[in-house]
């Protein structure tokens, strides 16, 4: 899969909890408006953290050695499906489905929505793809992060295969910055295979201590002022792009990864990084499950039309998508 997915999609699935869809329009309508909501405000505190970062270097105030972005989290909605068969006395079997609305605290928020190649904006859960067909990934952050895409094979080796960031594309190694709407810089195209295919993505937060020693520069320490606005200049190194997928193999096999998958995957890390990577992913993986709040829109020309949000507690999160061909 040469930065392709998919031929002839039929249907697809995100493998995640918290998907609207099983609810009542009303309910489904409810949380998606309460997670816009949720994102914006999660945007606005991440804009202020950095901001802050940002001042306090330029008022040349001492003592700044914070590594992590103060960025206050928000309650992220969701929802719980219930459903239970009940058998009556003439042996009828009736099944009552009960849906709970949810509430989790979030500190990682991300928004994605798919591009033809003619301007329509798409819902790729909704879409009856063809072969070859060529889209673009649009993802809007709340939060400063850093993005992997991969193909998985969870039953071969290797586990996965990295198919963004890609050294073809300098600017894939670069943050998104939080609030602005990123097109990722490869024109993706389905494949014509015939056999069912799994992508994923890792978000990482760009302050996540597991990821600073595979940038360019600390993440708040790279905060510099970019015309007139506050950004993290650090980019992620063959280090980083490792470890990002590392915790995407750790999340597929849902085993605890080893510290030789990650000397595999960041080629020339010494045995010491490999240790210390390896814990922190260990440690973070078990919470890298996002809260996801899908669409019932197929296509639009606008982005909130279709996208689907998705919230994480911890700084870093895994999601999957099969498509059945």
């Amino acid at each position: 899969m040469k930065r392709t997915w998919i031929h002839s999609v039929m249907s697809a699935v995100i493998l995640a909890s918290g998907l609207c869809g099983y609810a009542s329009a009303e309910t489904s309508s409810a949380i998606r408006s309460e997670s816009e909501q949720a994102f914006v405000q999660l945007t606005s505190n991440a804009l202020e953290a950095v901001n802050k970062i940002q001042k306090d270097k330029e008022s040349g105030a001492k003592g700044v050695t914070e590594v992590k972005f103060q960025i206050a989290e928000v309650q992220a909605p969701g929802q719980t499906v219930t459903t239970t068969a009940v058998t009556n006395a003439s042996g009828q079997t009736t099944t009552n489905t009960q849906t709970t609305v949810t509430s989790t605290p979030s500190k990682l928020g991300i928004k994605v929505w798919f591009e033809l190649t003619d301007g329509t904006l798409v819902n790729p859960t909704k879409r009856e793809w063809k072969p070859r067909e060529k889209f673009y990934i649009h993802i809007q952050s709340a939060v400063p992060v850093y993005v992997g895409l991969y193909q998985n094979y969870p039953e071969s080796r290797p586990t996965s295969r990295q198919i963004y960031p890609d050294k073809k594309y300098p600017e894939s190694f670069k943050a998104i910055q939080p609030g602005q709407a990123t097109k990722l810089p490869v024109l993706f195209e389905m494949d014509d295979d015939m056999r069912d295919e799994i992508m994923s993505m890792v978000v990482v937060r760009s302050d996540w201590e597991g990821i600073q020693n595979g940038l360019t520069a600390q993440a708040t320490a790279s905060v510099t002022n970019t015309n007139g606005t506050a950004q993290v200049t650090a980019q992620v190194t063959a280090t980083g792009a490792g470890t990002i997928k590392s915790i995407n193999d750790a999340v597929v096999t849902k085993k605890e990864i080893t510290k030789d998958t990650v000397k595999e995957n960041a080629e020339g890390v010494s045995e010491k990084e490999a240790e210390n990577i390896t814990k922190s992913i260990n440690e973070a993986a078990g919470g890298a499950k996002f809260q996801i709040v899908g669409s019932e829109v197929a296509t639009s020309t606008q982005a909130n039309d279709v996208c689907f949000y998705m919230f994480g507690t911890g700084s870093i999160g895994q999601w999957q998508l099969t498509i059945k061909k």
